[in-house]
């Protein structure tokens, strides 16, 4: 960059002799305008060239020096938790707290000052003894930010007055409604109709979610009997060797088999059914038919996503089997129905293989399980949650037009963190910056 300077000097001493010389001849030769523009021109273009490269070597040697010291102050601030936390603010760093740069062989000196602007913090180096990359004059107010240039950060102040209010609590919500995804922090319904309504001109603050577990049960219920006759086989939808009679209150059944093409085995103790059967599928990237278990025929949608080919079909069976228990001597005396406690003194034996369930209850909040129905009682439980909504209502900007952040200060008689800090009240900040 010193060569460049010294030839810079140079064209400017021949130009400014060439200049003299010709100031000379004004008066005797009207073609020395013409000589002017000759050589004038390129000369101008020239010293201008020259300059742009001067400046753009200088501009890039100081946003080096900068970013330098720059990691420096970072680690210095960091070290001691002193980044500014309100928008707007901030702190001035002394170059002799951090590690020594040079430049020039000279060790820069001066300042650092790092302003938080929203969620970034811009550093402004008003740098002393730093050859050209010292602080100079700022110019004027730009709106956008260049970071490879030395800015000076302009805070522009005005405010709201806010009403802090809270919404109604929503309905219980049940976890499966519930998105497993955080949104701003929180987990909040699939439904964004299941939250609080609120005005449109309203600001949320916070939006709070209080969960509680509730509770939800079913009753197992058996067949009882009075007599406690243990001469009874297994469920057998055959009469088993060794047994007599068959007990037609001990009726079960088994699940349903597998669709199938096949027929099955008509027996009088089994109960057939019959649909119609498709082939299944869907399309792959290519627009190509991707078929279901390689094209095997099914009733229902097998999978989510799969297509029924209506060209293809065929009639499917299944079945279930009906089983009782067979006996010999007297009978037990089966209960009509199957409940939860013995429905008379007489029924008094329940039989652990004829069961069934209640549905499920409701979900409350309290436990139904005691040490009396425990024995048949199940319980689950689920988390379900409720949400109110924190939000702001605000009135317009109280000032004409906003204040530097010194004016401001001085205007409404309160300093930029007691402003930040009053909940009755909204900043409202901008940003301008000068280099």
């Amino acid at each position: 960059m010193e060569i460049v300077s010294e030839m810079y000097k140079k064209i400017l001493e021949s130009f400014q002799a060439f200049f003299k010389n010709v100031g000379r001849e004004i008066s005797n030769n009207k073609q020395v305008f013409v000589k002017i523009a000759v050589i004038v021109i390129p000369i101008v273009a020239i010293i201008i060239i020259l300059n742009l490269i001067i400046s753009g070597v200088r501009n890039s040697k100081c946003y080096d020096v900068r970013k330098k010291i720059g990691d420096y102050v970072d680690s210095y601030v960091m070290s001691n938790n002193l980044w500014p936390t309100i928008n707007g603010d901030n702190v001035v760093i002394d170059l002799e707290n951090v590690e020594k740069v040079e430049f020039k062989d000279e060790v820069c000196t001066g300042t650092v000052k790092i302003t938080k602007v929203n969620d970034d913090y811009i550093k402004t180096f008003y740098l002393e003894n730093c050859s050209y990359c010292s602080a100079g004059d700022f110019g004027r107010e730009k709106n956008e930010y260049d970071d490879r240039l030395n800015a000076e950060v302009v805070v522009y102040i005005n405010y709201y007055n806010v009403t802090n209010n809270n919404s109604r609590w929503s309905d219980y919500i049940p976890f499966e409604e519930i998105s497993t995804e955080e949104t701003d922090g929180v987990l909040l319904p699939l439904n964004e109709k299941d939250l609080p309504k609120i005005s449109e001109e309203a600001i949320i603050s916070e939006i709070i979610k209080e969960d509680k577990v509730f509770y939800s049960y079913r009753d197992k219920r058996w067949l009882w009997y009075k007599n406690n006759n243990n001469d009874y086989s297994d469920f057998s939808s055959e009469q088993p060797e060794g047994y007599s009679k068959k007990d037609t209150r001990t009726e079960i059944r088994t699940e349903y088999t597998e669709w199938s093409i096949d027929y099955p085995e008509v027996k009088d103790y089994r109960v057939i059914f019959t649909d119609t059967g498709y082939r299944w599928y869907k399309k792959g990237e290519d627009g190509e038919k991707i078929w279901w278990n390689n094209g095997e025929y099914y009733p229902e949608e097998p999978e989510e996503g799969y297509t029924r080919d209506n060209e293809s079909k065929i009639t499917m069976y299944r079945y279930y089997d009906k089983l009782w228990r067979w006996y010999n001597g007297e009978s037990r005396g089966y209960s009509s129905s199957q409940t939860s406690t013995p429905p008379s003194s007489l029924h008094k034996y329940r039989d652990e293989g004829i069961t069934s369930y209640s549905n499920w209850s409701a979900y409350k909040t309290a436990s139904s399980v005691t040490d009396e129905n425990a024995y048949y009682r199940e319980e689950v439980t689920n988390v379900h949650s409720r949400y109110m909504i924190k939000y702001k209502i605000r009135t317009f900007l109280v000032l004409k037009k906003a204040l530097e952040r010194s004016e401001f200060e001085e205007t409404v008689g309160r300093t930029l963190e007691e402003m930040a800090e009053d909940e009755t009240i909204d900043l409202d900040i901008s940003f301008k910056y000068r280099y």
